[in-house]
């Protein structure tokens, strides 16, 4: 037998619709607690917990480093995991708990000193992003292995990320005002609260999809060596670039994600129900994104969409660097328009072109190495997060910012306004250049699947029905 991935018959057939939904319901579970973390934790350390801003982007900075470099650790576990859930799925079943209680343990304020409270937000924080890693390594690496058949990979990306902005949306617009209702003015109690309902929710749907998924495809044998898995996923040019694309589109949103509530507090000067609305309507467009994504790509090469949407979203981001903050017509319009329009491009296409990668892996040769292709993506992620959440702790600090202050400087608000336009700004426009050397377009990719079943048949294995449609020749 090769040492290809070796694909059951039904690795290119449809999916049910209860699968698809019970992927989305993953993502949606990991929002319920990653949403808390890229939209209020900095303003959370800073304005609730009440740490200085220089403090928390240290904080951010090392320890997301720190959790990145798990991500390869944690992608060679899942690639060595032997179960009769499979590879990845057991990891869903196994964190789902500890996943949500390290939510709340995150945001619980202790009665300590400052130096109590820093060490706690430090160990905490920690143990919850190798908790986070633990469950979304396996959660992304899932997707590769769930199908081959790529429009109906692209269906399970749609329904992840429509349900990733749903439950976005139900945190984005219920966060603030029930963190004042339940802790009855106190956000910190409040907070508390808050997240025992919402890591609560996240367990459930992580079982839920546990319980709703299947692996189809079972993934090539990996070495004894990590360190010869690496090399192995290294000669693979296209992952290497992949990465990068990865970096280049998250920081945007993470950068402007951490700053929004800063921008709509002290530059519009916005109320509370007004913060709430302004960042659940970017939620909505996002939401909005991800359902137009699969049409799209069902009409045009997702590589040149791709980039056609980075250009459009860097010259629309250098425009809000010009807009009146108090003129709402056009910037809820920019804004708008920007948040449709990076789910797009940074939801389903970034993540099946990730997945793509993965088959070019074992196309090219012969190992697919799902965890750890997919951990290096879930590298990069998250140091776009540490890189843009100490950015704007730095930036704040470094311009003066004054927790609750109503009327913050003009260099804090610059910085602001900086980080929420211009920055974005040069993230997309790097990205739309780099990505005209991805050359895993819609129809090598076509040349990819039909090599593979002609592998399959050469192996010995009965084709599924997809499979006896695709011409070998």
């Amino acid at each position: 037998m090769s040492a290809t991935a070796i694909e059951k018959p039904s690795a290119y057939g449809k999916l049910r619709l209860k699968e698809k939904i019970g992927y989305g319901m993953g993502d949606a579970g990991s929002c319920m607690i990653w949403s808390v973390l890229a939209l209020y934790l900095t303003w959370f350390y800073t304005d609730v917990y009440g740490l200085a801003p220089g403090v928390v982007g240290t904080l951010f900075l090392v320890i997301r480093i720190f959790d990145a470099f798990s991500d390869p650790i944690m992608g060679a576990i899942c690639d060595r995991t032997q179960s009769r859930w499979g590879k990845f799925r057991p990891w869903l079943l196994w964190m789902a708990l500890p996943f949500g209680l390290g939510a709340v343990l995150m945001f619980t304020t202790p009665d300590l000193s400052m130096s109590g409270k820093i060490i706690y937000a430090w160990v905490t924080y920690l143990i919850m992003s190798l908790i986070y890693t633990a469950i979304n390594i396996p959660y992304c690496s899932v997707a590769g292995v769930i199908t081959l058949n790529q429009k109906e990979r692209l269906g399970c990306l749609s329904w992840r990320f429509f349900l990733n902005g749903l439950a976005t949306l139900i945190v984005s617009s219920s966060i603030l005002p029930l963190t004042d209702w339940l802790g009855n003015g106190n956000r910190a109690s409040g907070f508390q609260l808050t997240m025992m309902i919402m890591g609560g929710a996240a367990t459930l749907m992580f079982l839920f999809c546990f319980s709703s998924i299947k692996e189809r495809v079972v993934s090539f044998k990996p070495s004894d060596s990590l360190k010869k898995d690496l090399k192995d996923i290294a000669k693979n040019d296209q992952w290497l670039l992949m990465i990068s694309i990865t970096f280049l589109n998250v920081f945007p949103a993470f950068i402007r994600g951490a700053v929004t509530i800063y921008y709509a507090t002290y530059v519009m000067k916005a109320s509370v129900g007004f913060i709430t609305l302004f960042m659940a309507l970017g939620v909505a467009c996002n939401m909005l994104g991800s359902v137009i994504a699969k049409p799209l790509t069902d009409r045009f090469d997702k590589i040149k969409l791709f980039r056609i949407i980075n250009i459009i979203l860097g010259i629309l981001s250098f425009a809000l660097w010009f807009v009146d903050p108090k003129s709402l017509t056009p910037l809820l319009t920019l804004f708008v328009i920007i948040n449709i329009l990076h789910l797009i491009q940074s939801g389903p296409i970034l993540w099946a072109m990730m997945s793509d990668v993965d088959d070019y892996g074992d196309w090219k040769f012969g190992k697919r190495l799902t965890g750890i292709s997919f951990a290096g993506n879930l590298f990069m992620l998250k140091m776009g997060l540490a890189v843009a959440g100490a950015i704007v702790a730095w930036i704040l600090s470094y311009t003066g910012y004054i927790a609750n202050k109503p009327q913050q400087n003009e260099q804090t608000l610059q910085g602001i306004i900086i980080m929420f336009s211009l920055l974005p700004m040069v993230s997309y426009f790097i990205s739309a250049f780099i990505v005209r050397y991805f050359k895993l377009n819609d129809s090598f990719l076509e040349k990819i699947k039909v090599d593979l079943a002609k592998r399959e048949l050469e192996n010995g294995s009965a084709p599924s029905q997809e499979c006896k449609d695709v011409p070998v020749h």
